[in-house]
């Protein structure tokens, strides 16, 4: 550009000396025109002094927009070489710079998108159309694990209009699907609250009269009168129900905790008080491992004694009959802070059903044996008091559940 400039000029100062020479003649010497030379040539130097700053000065400034955005900006080449990584990059994938450049952008795709196809097709819709915009999939982090992530990607050219690689933008979207879900979750609990307060209000009323006229005649019987047993199910059946219909109306009313302080070891004091009466005629010891000086927490007492007693039920129902049972119960503080960690012995989650079992309604008990709402209450109580709940399962050996506040 510079030499185009250059080339003009010369060019001009020619057809401008001759034009003031035909119109002054004598008048115009020589010297005058080199006096007006050097002032042009002095000008012009400046001009393109000025202009090579700007550009310097909008290069640097596309150039930071690039590097420090907190999107992920990556160009590969034809090759799949990745030649560009910026920092949103490696906030987002925990490669640094230096890891990643001229490795295959493959690195960065789960293994199953390649193994069926899914990669491949991606790069082909991109060959084809010269772009993908705003598609939602997952990809590969540095330490194995998959993230969500919204993903554009479009080829660049070079000035003959022959593909030089792709640039791809990622933005991490981890965050947003959490809170879809979480918005998802208070509909579908709302929506519950709805239909079961209209059915509990109808079932109610034919279940006292059933129960009540049951536990009349049972009253006028002994255990080896005929029709006892039968009535005995009765009353057994309808109190089963109503305990569903009650767990049930209970999952789907907002929380509203009355928070007082209390340490963990005060609430699994309470929890487990009455744990001989809990385990029937099954062999399980109770091991508690509690912590000498632990934190004081603001909690809801009887919030947080339901969910301790609906994990330690749990954790004996999990436990075969034949099996010398373990619950293990331990209070500590850890990055300061709370943890209580319940852990048994029993049969474990399996690994298909492990990612549901906070869902409501989901249950890997038997028929009529639970309503598939302990563990999901559990999840909304600990949220409620700002903390987390995590589950780890070895199938047929062990569960263990840990709460952080």
């Amino acid at each position: 550009m510079e030499h185009m400039v250059h080339s003009e000029s010369d060019k001009f100062k020619s057809d401008l000396f001759e034009g003031l020479k035909n119109k002054f003649g004598d008048k115009f010497s020589k010297e005058d025109f080199e006096f007006i030379s050097k002032s042009f040539d002095t000008y012009m130097f400046e001009m393109i002094k000025l202009m090579r700053e700007g550009k310097s000065v909008h290069e640097k400034f596309f150039s930071d927009i690039i590097l420090n955005s907190v999107d992920g900006i990556i160009g590969y080449n034809t090759e799949k070489k990745i030649f560009l990584w910026n920092k949103g990059a490696e906030q987002i994938f925990g490669y640094t710079k230096d890891e990643i450049t001229d490795q295959d952008i493959s690195l960065l795709v789960p293994d199953n998108y390649i193994e069926n196809g899914t990669f491949e097709k991606t790069q082909l819709e991109i060959a084809e159309k010269g772009f993908i915009s705003g598609v939602e999939t997952k990809c590969k982090m540095k330490s194995g694990t998959l993230k969500q992530i919204s993903m554009s990607q479009h080829l660049i050219f070079d000035e003959n209009n022959d593909p030089l690689g792709t640039v791809a933008i990622v933005r991490d979207i981890t965050r947003v699907k959490k809170l879809e879900q979480e918005l998802r979750e208070k509909e579908n609990l709302a929506l519950i609250g709805q239909v079961v307060s209209s059915i509990a209000h109808n079932l109610s009323n034919p279940l006292n009269i059933i129960s009540g006229n049951a536990d009349y005649l049972l009253l006028e019987k002994k255990e080896s009168d005929e029709g006892y047993e039968e009535l005995k199910v009765i009353v057994d059946e309808t109190t089963r129900i109503t305990k569903s219909i009650r767990s049930i109306l209970n999952f789907a009313r907002p929380l509203a905790p009355m928070r007082e302080e209390y340490t963990f070891n005060e609430l699994v004091d309470e929890a487990t008080s009455g744990f001989k009466f809990l385990t029937g005629s099954k062999s399980i010891k109770l091991k508690l491992k509690i912590e000498k000086e632990p934190r004081t927490i603001r909690v809801d007492r009887e919030l947080f004694k339901d969910l301790i007693l609906n994990l330690i039920s749990n954790s004996i129902q999990a436990i075969p009959a034949d099996r010398q049972g373990l619950i293990e119960i331990t209070t500590e503080t850890v990055n300061n802070k709370s943890v209580l960690t319940i852990k048994d012995n029993g049969t474990g989650i399996s690994e298909a059903d492990l990612p549901n079992i906070f869902k409501p309604f989901f249950s890997t008990k038997g028929y009529g044996k639970g309503t598939g709402l302990g563990l999901s209450f559990a999840e909304r109580v600990v949220k409620e008091h700002g903390g987390d709940i995590e589950v780890t399962s070895v199938e047929g050996k062990s569960t263990t559940f840990k709460i952080s506040l």
